[in-house]
């Protein structure tokens, strides 16, 4: 089984954060270093990936 990790996305201007759980989140940085339009969808969450400063993954809490 694999194991759950955090995908932080954080935001230039604002500080704004986002967070998705995921097993798989290699696969979530690649489709955000792949976007032509900018926006990403993942299950419910729509992000603008644009403005996004780093991204940190970690282990669920």
């Amino acid at each position: 089984m694999k194991e759950v990790k955090v995908i932080q996305f954080y935001f230039s201007g604002g500080g704004e954060t986002i967070s998705i759980e995921t097993t798989e989140p290699e696969e979530i940085i690649q489709m955000v270093a792949n976007q032509n339009d900018g926006w990403l969808q993942y299950d419910d969450v729509v992000i603008n990936v644009r403005n996004v400063s780093y991204i940190r993954v970690r282990n669920q809490a």
